[in-house]
């Protein structure tokens, strides 16, 4: 893929993100953020053991935050990710993936969803490790 293709590929999942909005019974809703480009995020999580049953996103910010937030969760549920596969994803690999090129100084935007998506699993993890099944907070 060109740097063009790239490009066309952030701003079209910027402005159309794929898995957004509220998850109904998710067991996690994580937030994340970054300073950097006043954006954020929350994660919506469901899972089912080891495996992501179902993921969505909400969020506020710049075209590569929002757009890699949509890629991060599109790919997760394409190609069926599991937990441990998410966790081993490698930030710099990552925003190389989107175009380093493209996303230049601002390589916290681009990992944001990310970010946050790794920090929902662990939550996860950790409820359950406690024996603990929280249910879904309002938002």
């Amino acid at each position: 893929m060109d740097r063009k293709e790239r490009v066309a590929k952030l701003v079209d999942h910027s402005k159309n993100p794929r898995h957004s909005g509220i998850l109904d019974g998710y067991d996690v809703l994580m937030p994340g953020g970054s300073p950097e480009c006043g954006g954020s995020v929350m994660v919506y999580l469901k899972g089912e053991g080891g495996n992501i049953s179902d993921l969505s996103f909400t969020g506020d910010g710049d075209t590569i935050s929002m757009g890699a937030a949509s890629m991060i969760v599109e790919k997760t549920l394409s190609e069926n990710l599991t937990m441990d596969e998410i966790l081993a994803l490698d930030y710099d690999e990552w925003v190389d993936g989107i175009g380093r090129d493209i996303v230049g100084s601002r390589t916290r935007n681009a990992t944001m969803g990310l970010s946050t998506l790794k920090s929902a699993i662990r939550k996860y993890r950790s409820d359950r490790v406690r024996g603990e099944r929280p249910e879904a907070e309002a938002v």
